[in-house]
C-alpha cells in the first residue's frame, strides 16, 4: 500500500490527478483547514487503517498534518510507503487557497507574534494546528506547514514535482534581477514582481546558507517550469555623466561643506564576486542610486519595486555625505524624515553638532544620556512638526519606543544602518539589539503597525547600509550574513576597494614565543613608553588602541603594570566604560573634552577602545598603535583606518607584536561566548513553562528566571538570553525550516504588582491614575513566619498597568527610562522625572515569584537537599584542591560521580560567580599556558558562603514545612538579595524552576509552534547541537589564525594589504602554508597522566553519567552497534591543544570521537596524524563499529 501527500499545489492541480484519493469529496475541502471538524481526523484515519496491500491513495498535506501520528505508525508497523510530493515552484510558503477574512489574519498575525495570548478563536485554533507561519504579499496569503518531512523519516520518500533548471554563468543582459537571501517573505514579493512581468531571463544573485539554496533551487524549477532563462547576475558599475548641480548645491548651501567643488570618485569592485578589477564611481553616482530607490519607494504601491543598498567604502571615503545629502535631498522634496541608526551615542553627537556649526540645524540625536527631559520633549516635538529631517538613534533607542511616539504622523523616508558590520558581531555579542533590528524594520515595511488597536501605515522606505569593513563572500561572508539579518530586499552591493597604500605597517616582532605574564606585561609596558615620548615630543596625533578600558586607565595613571611608564597631559583617554563612576553628565562632558583636545593637537595622544574608532572625523591622524589588537582583522583595518584621511599624507599602522598579544582575543571571545549546554538549559527552561502554562503555546517568560544560567550581572546574562534565544530560533529554522519557536522581547511590560497602603487606597484609585490598578488579593495581615515573628503588608496587592501610564503620561520618555523612574524615585540626578506624581510614595512595587519542585520533590525538603550539597561540595573542593589551582573541568570531574556529568558542568560552571563574586574565597587567574581560567581557595570559607546564601533567605525560610511541589507569592526581591541568590542556585541545581512577574525587566513572548520538537530535545530524544554556537567558535580559531599569520608571516606593505584585499573578497587567505603534523600514533602521544581513563568504568551505562542526556541517544546508539566503550573520556595530548576537543577516544585503534565544534583545521590534523576522527553529530556508526572490533 502507498500513499502520495501532495504539498502546496492549488484546486485545478489535485482535480487532475489520476489516483484515488484517501477520502472521496470536494477536492477544495481537503486544503481548507477551516472547514476541519472532529469528525475529519476520525475519517482519514478510519480510511487509512482499511487500505488494503495493493492499493495507492493521495491526501493534501493539510490532511496529513491531522494524522501525521497514524501514518508515521503505519509506516512503522504495516509496511505503508509514503511518498510526498512538494510544489517546489514556491519555497516552503504556498499561496492560500481557501478564504481568510482580514480580522481572522490579524488574529493569526497576532498570535504568532506575541500580541495575542488570550483565547483565540476556533478558525485561529484550526489554522495554527496546521500553519506556523502566514504572509500577505500583493493581495495574496501564503502560509508555511510544520514541515515533517525534514525530520527524515526513515521510509518516506520526498520529492520535489517540478524538474529544476540549470543556472547559466554567463552574465548578460538581463529582463529581470532578483536577489536571494535568507528571508523568504522577501522572496515571494520578488517572486509576485517576476510573475506580472515574465521576463524571457532572470539575473540571480544570491548570499550562501541552507534556507537560500532552498529557495535557489525553487526558483530555478520556477524558470525551466515556465521557459524563463535563469542566468548569474553579477551587479554592473557604470559610470554616469547626469547633471549634479543640485545635489552639489546641497553640499555647499545646505550642509556646508568647506571647500566642496564636486563629488570625488571612490574605488569600488567592478565585479567582486568575480575578480578584483577597480573601477572609479563617484559620490554622485551612489547618492542618485539612494535617491532613485528610495523615489521607488514611495511609488511601490503603483508597482514600481526599489532596492536596498549595501555600500563598503574605506575609511574617509566619505560615507557621511553619501547619505546627508539624500536625506536632505529627500526632505527638501517629499518632507520625508531619514533615521540614521548609530552604534555609538558620542558619534551621533559628533555629527550632529558638526552639522548645525556647518548651518544645518534640521537635525537631531535622541538618546538617553546626551540630553535632559526637558530638551528630549522639545526634539520629540521638533520631529513631530516636521523641524528635523536626519535623526540619529541607537537601535535600543528605537527598540524602545513606538514609532509614533519618535516621529509622530511623519512618513521615513530613508533609514540608514551606519557601521553595519557590527550588526552580525555585535548582536551575536554583547549587544543583541542589533540582531532584532532587521526583524523590527521587516515589521515597519510590511506589517500593519497597530498603537493601542488602532490600524496604523506601512512604510514605505529603503534601508541602506553603510560600512568600511565586511567581507564579501567566502566562510566569513559578513556582507550577506548582514544583508539577511537586516531583511534587506534586493540589495544593491557597492563593494569598496580595500587597500590603502597611504597607510605603512611597523610591525615589530618581539617574541614569537610565550612570555611569562610579568615580563610581558614589563616589556609591553617599556615598548609603549618609549614610543609615547617620541609622539609627543614630535607632536604626532596618535591613538593607542587597548583591549580594555581597564588597561587604557592603567597606563593613564601609571598604575599595575603601566608603573614607571610616560605619563604628561598630552595624553587623553577615552573608553565607553565610566571607570571612575562618575555622573554620566560628567562622564560625557570629560570626554567630550578630550576629543576636543585630540582634535585640536592639544593632547595629540589619545588611549583608547575600539569604540573610539567608528566615525571619528580627525583627517590628520598620523599613528595607530594597537597594546594588542582584540577583534579579528576586520576590526584592525577599521582602527588603522583612522590614519592619513588628509590627502598626501602618510599614516603608520604600529605593533609591537608578541605571541602573548593573542590571549586578549581568547579572553574576550571566552567572556561572551555562548555555551551548548547554555542553550540546552534555556530550552529546557522554555520547555518547563510552555508545561507549567497548560500547555499554551504562546506565553511570556520572564528573563530573571533564567540569569542563573549565565555568569555576570544581571544585564549582561539578560542580554546573553536574548542571544540564546536568537541562536534557537535561527538553527531551528535552518534545521527544520519553518518557524519551530519564536522569541519577541517585549519593549514594554505587559504587568506589575504594588502594596498600595491602605490609609491611602482611595488616594491612588480615585487620581487620575486610578484605572490603571486592579485587585488582586489582599495582603498579608500577621502572618506568623517560621521563626515566630509576625508580618503585615501595608495593604492590599494590586496590579498596575505600566504600559498604560507610560502611553497616556509620559510617552516622551523611553520606557527603559520610565522603567528606571518608576523603581528608582529616590534616585538623585538633575534631570530625574517624578512617575505618578501626587500617588507615587502610597505604594511600593512587588514581584509575584512561583516556584514549582522538580521531579517528586516537596518545596519543604529542598532547603535540608541543598544543604547536604554544600557539604559534600565543601568536603571534595578542600580535600582536592586545597593548596593548588584547578580548573571548572577539573572541579566538574570530581562532582560527576554524584550528578552525572551534564550537572556537574552546570553546577561548576556557576557556582562560584553566585556565591562569591567578589573573590573573597575562590581566587581568579588566567592561565596563559593552557588558556584557561584556574581557581584557587584562598581560605576555608567558602562553605559558610555558601550555607549563607539559603539560611540568610527568606523565600528558603517559607519554604519550611511546605509538603507541596508549589509556591506563590508576591515579594520585593530588590530589598531581598538572599532569596534572588537561593532562587538561582536551587535551579542550578535542579530542584526548582521559578518564574518572575514584574520585575525590573520586561517579559519575553515566546511562541511555540511545534512543542514536540522542543519536548524531543528536552528529553533526549532528539540529538541537538545549535550550529551557530558552533560557527561562532569556528570563526574565533580562524579569526585568531588570520590576525597571527598576518602579523608573523608577512613582511611587506603590499604583502599586508594582498591578504587584507583577499580577506575582504572572501579568499581563504589560510589555505596555503598550514601547518600539518606529521603521522604518529594516538597511543604515544596520550598524556596518560593527566587524561582520564576508563579503566574503573565497566559499562557503558557508567559512560553516560558524563555526558549530558541530550547525548545518551548517541551513546546508546554506540553501545547497540556493538562498539567497546572508551579508553579515555577527556584525553589530553602532549604538548598539544588537540585535546581540547576530545570527547572520548580509543587510542589503541587510533579513533577519537571529537566536540561537533570542533574547527576544520583541527579535524585536518586529526586526519594527518593518521587518526580516525567522527564529530559527535557526524558518526557512521557502522564504520566506527569495524574499525573497533
Amino acid at each position: 500500500m502507498k500513499l502520495l501527500i501532495y504539498k502546496g499545489f492549488d484546486i485545478a492541480f489535485l482535480e487532475q490527478l489520476d489516483e484515488t484519493p484517501l477520502v472521496d469529496g470536494d477536492i477544495a475541502a481537503k486544503i481548507d483547514v477551516l472547514s476541519f471538524q472532529k469528525k475529519t481526523r476520525k475519517v482519514l484515519e478510519r480510511e487509512l487503517l482499511d487500505l488494503e496491500d495493493s492499493d495507492v491513495v493521495w491526501i493534501t498535506y493539510q490532511e496529513y498534518s491531522l494524522i501525521k501520528a497514524r501514518v508515521d505508525e503505519a509506516v512503522a508497523e504495516d509496511g505503508l510507503e509514503v511518498v510526498i510530493y512538494r510544489n517546489n515552484l514556491f519555497p516552503d510558503y504556498y499561496p492560500i487557497e481557501f478564504g481568510l477574512t482580514e480580522e481572522l489574519a490579524a488574529e493569526i498575525e497576532r498570535g504568532l507574534d506575541g500580541q495575542e495570548l488570550g483565547t483565540l478563536s476556533d478558525d485561529c485554533t484550526k489554522f495554527l494546528a496546521v500553519y506556523n507561519a502566514l504572509a500577505h504579499i500583493d493581495g495574496q496569503y501564503y502560509g508555511s506547514f510544520f514541515n515533517y518531512e525534514y525530520e527524515k523519516i526513515e521510509r518516506i520518500t520526498v520529492s520535489d514535482f517540478y524538474p529544476a533548471g540549470r543556472l547559466h554563468s554567463d552574465n548578460g543582459d538581463t529582463d529581470f534581477q532578483i536577489y536571494l537571501n535568507e528571508d523568504i517573505e522577501t522572496y515571494l514579493r520578488a517572486l509576485s514582481d517576476l510573475s506580472a512581468i515574465m521576463p524571457k531571463t532572470v539575473g540571480i544573485q544570491t548570499t550562501g546558507g541552507e534556507v537560500s539554496g532552498r529557495i535557489l533551487n525553487s526558483l530555478l524549477a520556477y524558470c525551466q517550469h515556465y521557459k524563463i532563462k535563469a542566468s548569474r547576475y553579477y551587479e554592473q558599475l557604470t559610470k554616469d555623466s547626469e547633471q549634479e548641480a543640485e545635489l552639489i548645491r546641497i553640499a555647499q548651501e545646505d550642509i556646508g561643506i568647506e571647500g566642496f567643488k564636486e563629488f570625488r570618485s571612490i574605488p569600488f569592485y567592478k565585479n567582486p564576486d568575480i575578480d578584483k578589477e577597480v573601477v572609479e564611481i563617484s559620490q554622485g553616482q551612489i547618492i542618485r542610486d539612494i535617491i532613485r530607490q528610495a523615489e521607488n519607494s514611495y511609488a511601490d504601491e503603483k508597482g514600481k519595486t526599489f532596492r536596498d543598498i549595501f555600500i563598503t567604502a574605506s575609511t574617509g571615503a566619505g560615507k557621511s555625505v553619501m547619505f546627508q545629502i539624500p536625506a536632505v535631498y529627500l526632505a527638501k522634496k517629499y518632507n520625508k524624515l531619514t533615521i540614521i541608526i548609530e552604534p555609538v551615542k558620542a558619534l551621533m553627537q559628533d555629527q550632529k553638532e558638526k552639522l548645525i556649526k556647518n548651518g544645518y540645524t534640521r537635525v537631531e540625536a535622541f538618546n538617553s544620556d546626551l540630553i535632559t527631559q526637558v530638551e528630549k520633549e522639545a526634539v520629540l516635538k521638533r520631529i513631530k512638526d516636521g523641524e528635523v529631517d536626519l535623526l540619529y538613534l541607537s537601535p535600543e533607542t528605537l527598540l524602545s519606543y513606538s514609532i509614533e511616539t519618535i516621529i509622530g504622523e511623519r512618513e521615513i523616508g530613508l533609514l540608514i544602518i551606519d557601521e553595519a558590520h557590527i550588526v552580525t558581531t555585535w548582536g551575536v555579542g554583547f549587544r543583541p539589539d542589533y540582531w532584532y533590528l532587521g526583524s523590527y524594520i521587516n515589521r515597519l515595511r510590511h506589517n500593519i503597525q497597530t498603537n493601542r488597536g488602532i490600524n496604523r501605515k506601512i512604510y514605505h522606505f529603503p534601508v541602506c547600509a553603510f560600512t568600511a569593513t565586511a567581507i564579501n563572500g567566502g566562510v566569513d561572508d559578513s556582507v550577506g550574513e548582514t544583508i539577511i539579518s537586516l531583511y534587506m530586499e534586493n540589495p544593491i552591493k557597492y563593494i569598496g576597494y580595500t587597500k590603502r597604500t597611504d597607510i605603512k605597517f611597523k610591525i615589530d616582532i618581539k617574541s614569537r614565543a610565550k612570555k611569562p605574564k610579568p615580563e610581558y606585561e614589563a616589556a609591553k609596558s617599556a615598548d609603549l613608553s618609549v614610543r609615547l615620548q617620541q609622539w609627543i615630543d614630535k607632536k604626532e596625533k596618535t591613538i593607542v588602541y587597548f583591549p580594555y578600558a581597564s588597561l587604557a586607565g592603567d597606563a593613564k595613571k601609571g598604575l599595575r603594570s603601566f608603573a614607571g611608564i610616560t605619563m604628561s597631559d598630552s595624553i587623553g583617554t577615552y573608553t565607553g566604560r565610566n571607570i571612575d563612576e562618575q555622573s554620566i553628565e560628567y562622564f560625557n562632558a570629560q570626554k567630550r573634552e578630550t576629543f576636543e583636545k585630540f582634535r585640536k593637537g592639544t593632547a595629540p595622544v589619545m588611549y583608547a577602545t575600539k569604540a573610539f574608532g567608528m566615525g571619528v572625523d580627525v583627517n590628520d591622524i598620523k599613528n595607530v598603535y594597537h597594546y594588542a589588537a582584540t577583534g579579528n582583522l576586520c576590526d584592525y583595518v577599521q582602527e588603522i583606518g583612522r590614519a592619513a584621511r588628509k590627502k598626501s599624507m602618510t599614516g603608520y599602522a604600529i605593533t609591537d607584536f608578541y605571541y602573548n598579544d593573542l590571549m586578549f582575543m581568547k579572553v574576550l571571545f571566552g567572556m561572551s561566548q555562548i555555551k551548548q549546554y547554555q542553550i540546552k538549559k534555556v530550552l529546557e527552561g522554555i520547555y518547563e513553562t510552555h508545561k507549567n502554562k497548560g500547555y499554551a503555546r504562546s506565553f511570556l517568560i520572564s528573563p530573571e528566571s533564567f540569569t542563573y544560567i549565565f555568569g555576570g550581572d544581571d544585564s549582561s546574562c539578560i542580554s546573553q538570553l536574548k542571544t540564546c534565544l536568537l541562536m534557537l530560533e535561527k538553527d531551528l529554522y535552518d534545521k527544520y525550516n519553518y518557524k519551530v519557536l519564536i522569541s519577541r522581547p517585549q519593549s514594554v511590560f505587559t504587568k506589575a504588582y504594588v502594596v498600595i497602603q491602605r490609609e491611602h487606597l482611595q488616594d491612588v484609585l480615585n487620581s487620575r491614575f486610578g484605572r490603571c490598578f486592579t485587585y488582586i488579593q489582599k495582603g498579608r495581615y500577621k502572618e506568623i513566619q517560621k521563626d515566630g515573628t509576625l508580618l503585615s503588608d501595608a495593604g492590599d496587592i494590586y496590579s498596575v498597568d505600566l504600559k498604560r501610564i507610560w502611553e497616556e503620561f509620559h510617552p516622551n520618555i523611553s520606557f527603559p527610562q520610565f522603567k528606571y523612574w518608576y523603581f528608582n524615585k529616590q534616585a538623585a540626578a538633575h534631570n530625574n522625572v517624578e512617575i505618578m506624581p501626587g500617588i507615587r510614595d502610597f505604594f511600593a512595587p512587588r514581584q509575584k515569584v512561583s516556584v514549582e519542585a522538580s521531579k517528586e520533590y516537596l518545596l519543604g525538603d529542598v532547603r535540608n537537599m541543598i544543604l547536604e550539597d554544600f557539604e559534600f561540595i565543601a568536603n571534595t573542593l578542600y580535600d582536592n584542591f586545597r593548596k593548588q589551582y584547578f580548573t571548572i573541568e577539573d572541579f566538574a570531574k570530581l562532582m560527576s560521580e554524584r550528578y552525572g556529568m551534564a550537572k556537574a558542568r552546570m553546577i561548576a560552571n556557576s557556582l562560584f560567580d553566585l556565591v562569591d563574586p567578589n573573590c573573597t574565597c575562590v581566587k581568579r587567574r588566567t592561565n596563559e599556558a593552557i588558556g584557561r581560567t584556574q581557581y584557587f581557595l584562598a581560605n576555608g570559607n567558602f562553605k559558610e558562603y555558601m550555607r549563607k546564601s539559603v539560611t540568610k533567605s527568606k523565600i528558603m525560610s517559607n519554604f519550611s514545612g511546605v509538603q507541596s511541589a508549589s509556591y506563590s507569592s508576591y515579594m520585593s526581591l530588590a530589598n531581598d538579595e538572599w532569596s534572588a541568590l537561593s532562587l538561582k542556585l536551587l535551579s542550578v541545581f535542579g530542584y526548582i524552576t521559578y518564574e518572575i512577574v514584574g520585575g525590573e525587566e520586561p517579559e519575553i513572548f515566546i511562541r511555540l509552534n511545534d512543542p514536540s520538537k522542543i519536548r524531543g530535545i528536552v528529553m533526549g530524544n532528539i540529538y541537538y547541537s545549535n550550529n551557530y554556537v558552533t560557527k561562532a567558535r569556528q570563526k574565533h580559531e580562524r579569526d585568531v589564525a588570520i590576525l597571527s599569520k598576518f602579523f608573523t608571516e608577512l613582511n611587506t606593505d603590499e604583502d599586508r594589504w594582498d591578504y587584507i584585499e583577499n580577506y575582504f573578497l572572501g579568499y581563504d587567505v589560510l589555505v596555503k602554508g598550514e601547518e600539518i603534523i606529521d603521522g604518529v600514533e594516538m597511543r604515544r602521544s596520550i598524556d596518560k597522566e593527566h587524561s582520564y581513563t576508563t579503566n574503573a568504568i565497566n559499562r557503558w551505562s557508567g559512560i553516560y553519567t558524563f555526558f549530558d542526556e541530550a547525548d545518551h541517544p548517541l551513546l546508546k546508539r554506540l553501545e547497540e552497534c556493538g562498539v567497546p566503550k572508551p579508553e579515555y573520556l577527556e584525553t589530553i595530548i602532549k604538548n598539544s591543544t588537540l585535546g581540547d576537543f576530545i570527547l572520548m577516544s580509543w587510542p589503541s585503534k587510533n579513533v577519537l570521537i571529537c566536540d561537533h565544534e570542533t574547527p576544520d583545521s583541527v579535524m585536518r590534523n586529526y586526519a594527518a596524524m593518521g587518526w580516525h576522527a567522527y564529530k559527535v553529530a557526524e558518526i557512521d556508526y557502522e564504520q566506527i563499529a569495524r574499525e573497533l572490533k
